[in-house]
């Protein structure tokens, strides 16, 4: 299965020029099986989310890119997303809790990994490729996941419709909602993958 990780769309990411629906309908126009609505700071409402799927007849699933003290976070599996979650080490006491993963998003993009020994704990991996970032700033990401517990995650970054598809996450087993998804990630049968410029 191939998901793309990591999307944004209006109204909930305000840097987005996508529609739920447009997003949709590329995403299964470039051959993926799924996408992750990882809005800015915000989750969307589960209702919501699952009736975008019913509508469209295609897989949608709920993330959340959370802005932190430690740079962008992917989160998967939370029951919230906000600006509450300013502190990386906040946002991994919430995952602990909800039973949720953390991974650092686009983490070579600003040159800058504000990781340490003492919070490299926060993190299940990164985001090894990135469909927005350069084939150089993936390289570092990719070589960066090695040093953590599952391998990196790939994700386009989608803000406009040319960018959707670039990336996504190849897993080797099935996901049909957020439980399936958090025990794909798991169990690290998956892959990040390059899909197209």
């Amino acid at each position: 299965m191939l998901i793309d990780l990591h999307c944004h769309t209006l109204p909930l990411s305000q840097c987005s020029s996508l529609r739920p629906e447009e997003l949709v309908d590329l995403a299964r126009e470039r051959g993926l099986d799924g996408i992750c609505l990882t809005e800015h700071d915000a989750l969307w409402e589960e209702q919501e989310r699952t009736e975008l799927a019913r509508r469209t007849g295609f897989l949608v699933l709920g993330g959340v890119e959370l802005t932190t003290d430690m740079g962008h976070v992917l989160a998967f599996g939370l029951s919230s997303g906000s600006a509450t979650f300013a502190s990386a080490g906040s946002a991994f006491a919430a995952a602990q809790t909800a039973g949720g993963l953390l991974y650092l998003a686009h983490p070579a993009r600003d040159g800058l990994l504000r990781v340490s020994h003492e919070t490299v704990e926060y993190f299940e991996s990164v985001e090894a490729v990135n469909g927005s970032d350069t084939r150089l700033q993936n390289l570092a990401a990719t070589g960066l996941a090695h040093g953590f517990r599952l391998p990196g995650i790939g994700g386009s970054d989608a803000h406009t419709a040319t960018e959707v598809g670039r990336a996504a996450t190849r897993f080797a087993v099935p996901v049909a909602d957020e439980a399936s998804l958090v025990a794909a990630l798991r169990s690290g049968q998956y892959e990040a993958v390059h899909l197209r410029d």
